[in-house]
């Protein structure tokens, strides 16, 4: 049970647009891939350039029924020094976001644009603190310096990267790339119009590689959803045949020891049927316990299996798991009460064998 509730917070996590926030971009409903239209915006002024374009589709959306916010992300890898340390570091700036749609783990959001925030790991990489100023030398040969307010963590370059103030004046001539185009609709539609109207984003950007939901934004660029997900339910399918075999073997153990004790029930006139229902009752009272001490020790246990692995990609202090009420609390739970009493009730069938003259064997 622990096991099936560990991947399907696993694969619902890797699964969800919650985690978009881990790859340093802004809260979203959808994300077009642009493709090689971002190279158009690689110049020198390649951030003005990204603005009248999000303005643009925000405009052409609204004409269409569509409200919503339009924004992205740029990367450039440049160089970045505190004291006597530097490091290689990616620099993230949004376009079309506001400083406090992102998460920050300690700090302030940057207020302007001499002001940044950093990476916890890139923070213990060079030595630095809320307060420092830090020095940003450009691919172009410009350097700046900017003073630390925030603290955050990002998988973006192994967690070493610098999130500047939206207003900040980069040369985007450096830039290596944008991970696409977030579409955030205004409206709070449901899932249902979300898709329909990425149906209609594809009619009116056909030139756009694709659009797609945060979640599946997630799932494609971690690469291991459906792969757990296979597991998971390859899983399922163990944790029935290993239900029932541990079942009808203790149950079986419990008849030979109990031989005489079933007789002399059967003596005093006790149905076969009470029997029955006794010896599964106590094998389904067992696996309740078992699947309520599982559910108190899902999350733990995720945490303790997927946080290391997740702090090998910059996340230091893990990530907000998502789980799926349905499978954890109803699909599961069922999956392993059920084996548990139709095996323990189909061995209990056994005791039939049982007559109330084996009371001679009791010793």
């Amino acid at each position: 049970m622990s096991l099936l509730i560990i991947l399907s917070n696993a694969t619902a996590s890797l699964k969800s647009g919650k985690l978009l926030k881990y790859f340093g971009e802004a809260d979203c409903h959808a994300v077009t891939d642009i493709g090689d239209e971002a190279m158009k915006f690689m110049t020198v002024d390649g951030h003005e350039k990204v603005k009248k374009y999000l303005d643009d589709m925000e405009q052409t959306l609204a004409e269409n029924g569509m409200p919503a916010e339009c924004m992205t992300e740029y990367y450039i890898y440049t160089m970045i020094r505190y004291g006597e340390y530097e490091s290689k570091t990616a620099i993230l700036q949004g376009t079309g976001t506001t400083m406090d749609m992102y998460e920050y783990l300690e700090g302030t959001p940057p207020q302007n644009s001499g002001e940044i925030a950093v990476t916890t790991l890139l923070a213990k990489k060079l030595g630095a603190e809320i307060g420092d100023t830090v020095t940003l030398s450009y691919p172009t040969g410009e350097t700046a310096e900017f003073i630390i307010t925030a603290l955050y963590q990002a998988m973006v370059n192994q967690g070493i990267s610098v999130r500047v103030h939206t207003d900040c004046d980069i040369n985007y001539i450096a830039a290596i790339g944008s991970p696409g185009t977030q579409i955030r609709f205004t409206d709070d539609p449901d899932d249902k119009e979300v898709l329909s109207r990425i149906e209609k984003i594809k009619e009116l950007y056909p030139k756009f590689s694709s659009v797609k939901t945060a979640g599946e934004t997630v799932k494609d660029t971690t690469g291991v959803g459906d792969a757990i997900d296979a597991v998971k339910k390859m899983s399922a399918v163990l944790t029935v045949i290993l239900t029932a075999l541990i079942t009808v073997l203790m149950e079986r153990s419990f008849i030979a020891k109990e031989q005489a004790e079933i007789a002399l029930m059967k003596a005093i006139g006790m149905r076969n049927a009470k029997i029955y229902g006794q010896h599964t009752l106590r094998f389904f009272i067992s696996a309740a316990a078992a699947v309520l001490l599982a559910e108190l020790l899902g999350m733990p246990l995720t945490k303790l299996c997927f946080d290391p692995i997740f702090r090998t990609m910059g996340l230091e202090m893990g990530v907000e798991y998502v789980q799926d009420p349905v499978e954890i609390y109803v699909l599961f739970p069922i999956i392993v009460l059920a084996a548990t009493a139709a095996s323990a009730f189909l061995t209990s069938l056994y005791t039939r064998k049982i007559k109330s003259s084996d009371t001679a064997n009791i010793e």
